[in-house]
């Protein structure tokens, strides 16, 4: 063989070598759409997983949230037994003075649940009209009063908390 030929036969050796490795890193494209295949199965399992783990989360939370609220107001009812048995035994006296006694003493109690619970009367007396606080039922031209006093409170109005749970109703100066 003459050097030539050597040559040659070298550089289609170094090419067919080279061909086989860049097949050996290449996958066929049959090889890559099964891996790719795979990955994507393997995503959708994992999209599955977590959205049934939402699902789970969010009933669970529904539940939490309806159980809070069913028993939200135990702790105050139970205060208001006290006071409503109270009020029964009143009602079994006899005498008018027992029973004026004992029905101040319910009120007495209902106030301190009312107030250790956050709720407080809206003040009225010597008000002006707030309506974000009072609820306007009737007008009246009073020299006695200032334009847009309070003259009389109809209903007492509260706050829970600072926030009006029931507006006061009034009687409210107009000129």
């Amino acid at each position: 063989m003459t050097e030539e030929e050597k040559t040659k036969k070298e550089a289609q050796n170094t090419e067919k070598q080279q061909e086989e490795e860049q097949e050996e890193q290449e996958p066929s494209p049959e090889e890559t759409i099964t891996q790719l295949q795979e990955e994507v199965e393997l995503y959708k399992n994992k999209l599955q997983r977590s959205r049934a783990d939402f699902e789970n989360f969010k009933k669970r939370s529904e539940q939490e949230k309806q159980s809070f609220v069913k028993y939200a107001n135990e702790g105050l009812i139970l205060k208001i037994l006290e006071a409503y048995e109270d009020l029964e035994r009143a009602l079994q006296v006899k005498e008018d003075k027992d029973l004026r006694e004992g029905v101040e003493l319910i009120y007495k109690k209902l106030t301190k649940i009312l107030k250790d619970e956050g709720v407080e009367p809206i003040n009225t007396e010597h008000q002006k009209f707030d309506p974000y606080k009072h609820e306007a039922l009737l007008t009246e031209n009073n020299d006695n009063y200032e334009n847009n006093e309070i003259i009389e409170d109809l209903q007492k109005g509260y706050t829970l908390n600072s926030k009006v749970i029931r507006y006061s109703k009034v009687k409210v100066c107009k000129k």
